[in-house]
This record gives C-alpha cells, sequence and structure tokens, in this order.
C-alpha cells in the first residue's frame, strides 16, 4: 500500500480502483493533511461520487490509513 504525498495520486488511486469499498484503503501523508481540510475535501468528494461513505481512520507513523463503505 502506497502512501501518497500528492493530491493527484491520491485521488488518481480512488479513480482506478474498481473494486469494493472495503477492499480499498487509502494512505495519506501528514503533509496532505492540511489545517482547512482543502486536500481530503477534494479527494472525499471522488470517493463520495463513488457512492462510498467514510469508514474509519487509523493514524499510523507519519501517514493516516482511510477506510470506506457503501453508503
Amino acid at each position: 500500500m502506497a502512501v501518497h504525498t500528492t493530491l493527484a495520486s491520491a485521488q488518481a488511486d480512488v479513480d482506478a480502483f474498481d473494486g469494493a469499498p472495503q477492499d480499498f484503503a487509502l494512505s495519506i501523508d501528514e503533509s496532505l493533511l492540511d489545517p482547512a481540510g482543502l486536500s481530503m475535501a477534494l479527494v472525499t468528494d471522488r470517493i463520495l461520487a463513488k457512492g462510498w461513505m467514510p469508514d474509519g481512520v487509523e493514524p499510523r507513523d507519519g501517514y493516516r490509513v482511510f477506510r470506506y463503505c457503501l453508503a
């Protein structure tokens, strides 16, 4: 599982995934978690467009792993 350090790579990973949301985990580097939340808002827009909802987050050393489920 790659840790995304750019918004474009995170969005591309979401767009390219064609399975069930419970089989998808999105690892985001702490550097993308800006105080305003803009980066994650743009990623979440792609997640919601797939009909998915956030289903938890795991903090890791230097990054976070986001999980999803069906809406």
